[in-house]
């Protein structure tokens, strides 16, 4: 017996020694693989910048071999250059110094598209519209965006001077502005739709998200007394998982679990709970999400569906479903790399591997089953499949050409420059549709047809409607305007009016 036993305590050594030798060669054998595939690439790139035809820069080079090697990873695993890395700082840590405008180039033009409220730029008077043709007493003529950026952002404290050129007024007028540090909001707009229904608009996952909405839901059901609510999470783009952690907490129960993290390695998984108590979890509420709503707010309309909490309406998500860890190489730059996936309360894969497109084209074949009483079926499959599908209205040719040469923006900030004692839009009627828009549209040498004109006219009065709203009293004032019209709020307050009741929702919505 003894004998047998000292034959398997040596028979496990051996094995033990031949699988750690075989492990070792391998290791060995990688490598060597890496290290000759590095010589290989070290002589290309010195043949290149001796041989090539043309001079090249070496620098340049490696850093497309980069980019090439982590795009053939995902879209998401980045090699962050020096102002990639400060700007992934900016939109995360939500603030910059800067003079607080949003800007675009436009006819060629660097163009303010909107000033920020309560920053150095909007205090000074400057409007939509406006075109900055000097930046220091330096032309703009020709700049890009990212150039303009650099220049008119820096430390607060500091002082720009700009120039503008504003329509309705021959000179150029200059602002000498002192940059300020800028918050980020991440709730642009909220407010009260009818007597009892509310209406947020997060659209953006910054590290003042969660507090931004905490103190909204306080102000909507406190002052305002609202009953139900719509959160509109269409296009915002994501941001920190952290923050929709805390987001999607704010509306569960303790307990609940919000999403879950899998990497390569199984063990390491980590489950993401609410860890207090919430007082926003007993009412009526409505999710917008549509094919640009990502990342964190995936996490946050994933469990909440999941949970029951939330009836979601739009479109199916946009899918980016994964974690992107930043690893500094230097204090300058960083490696953005993909580490794991994220995973909804029951399971479901945020992360769309494969481009897909909505629900209604039948994509979505996996399903799960929701964790909340009525156990109601739900499809996974990437991105987060809506209840109620409902899709954006396709526009007509012409209205697609309209609005990429911003005409709308453009008319709205010519008729305010020419109507400066407004303090409400005008009516926009037929009738101010061919009296000011059409012989706007002819003096820009637009072509168009009676029939493009009669066909889009609801159209055409929506977008006017929106932009000269928003010159006469702001972001507040485009908000209150759009919300009229837009179809996917007009839905939400349809079915919220008929409801006292989470579950009501889903037995009206859903029947």
């Amino acid at each position: 017996m003894k004998k047998n036993k000292k034959k398997i305590v040596i028979l496990i050594i051996l094995l033990l020694g031949f699988l750690f030798a075989y492990l070792t060669t391998k290791l060995w054998a990688e490598k060597q693989t890496i290290y000759q595939s590095l010589q290989t690439f070290s002589k290309i790139l010195d043949i290149v910048v001796r041989e090539y035809v043309e001079e090249v820069n070496s620098e340049d080079l490696i850093k497309n071999a980069i980019d090439g090697m982590l795009n053939s990873l995902d879209p998401y695993t980045q090699y962050l250059t020096e102002e990639e890395f400060k700007d992934l700082k900016i939109r995360t840590e939500a603030q910059f110094g800067g003079i607080g405008i949003q800007i675009g180039i436009q006819d060629g033009q660097l163009t303010v598209i909107s000033p920020i409220e309560g920053t150095p730029a909007y205090r000074a008077g400057i409007i939509a519209g406006d075109k900055i043709v000097k930046i220091n007493d330096i032309s703009t003529e020709g700049i890009s965006l990212e150039e303009a950026v650099k220049k008119l952002r820096g430390e607060p404290g500091t002082k720009v001077k700009i120039t503008i050129k504003r329509e309705g007024i021959e000179e150029e007028l200059n602002f000498t502005l002192t940059r300020e540090i800028i918050k980020i909001h991440a709730i642009p707009f909220a407010g009260k739709l009818t007597e009892d229904i509310g209406y947020i608009r997060l659209a953006d996952f910054s590290s003042l998200a969660e507090e931004e909405l905490k103190n909204t839901l306080d102000s909507l059901f406190g002052k305002e007394k609202i009953k139900k609510l719509i959160l509109d999470l269409r296009s915002n783009s994501g941001g920190l998982l952290q923050e929709g952690v805390e987001v999607g907490s704010t509306f569960l129960e303790k307990g609940n679990i919000v999403v879950k993290v899998r990497g390569r390695y199984p063990e390491r998984e980590r489950i993401f709970y609410v860890e207090k108590e919430t007082r926003y979890k007993n009412y009526p509420l409505i999710v917008l999400v549509d094919r640009g709503s990502a990342s964190a707010t995936e996490i946050v309309a994933g469990a909440l569906q999941d949970y029951e909490r939330a009836l979601i309406i739009g479109e199916t998500t946009f899918g980016k479903g994964s974690v992107q860890n930043i690893r500094p190489l230097d204090e300058n730059t960083a490696l953005k790399i993909t580490t794991a996936y994220w995973y909804t309360p029951t399971g479901r894969c945020i992360h769309k591997k494969v481009k897909k497109d909505s629900l209604k084209e039948k994509e979505f074949k996996k399903t799960y089953k929701t964790l909340g009483k009525l156990g109601r079926e739900i499809y996974g499959g990437g991105g987060i499949a809506p209840d109620i599908f409902l899709p954006y209205q396709t526009l007509s040719k012409f209205m697609t050409k309209l609005r990429q040469e911003n005409i709308f923006f453009k008319f709205a900030v010519k008729y305010y420059a020419e109507h400066k004692n407004l303090k409400t839009p005008p009516p926009i009627t037929k009738e101010f549709i061919y009296n000011e828009f059409v012989p706007y549209l002819k003096e820009k040498k637009i072509e168009f047809s009676e029939e493009d004109i009669s066909k889009d006219e609801e159209e055409i009065k929506r977008e006017l409607a929106i932009e000269i709203a928003e010159k006469i009293g702001g972001l507040k004032a485009r908000y209150e305007t759009l919300l009229r019209f837009d179809p996917h709020v007009k839905k939400a307050i349809e079915l919220l009016k008929k409801v006292n009741s989470q579950e009501e929702l889903f037995k009206i919505a859903l029947r």
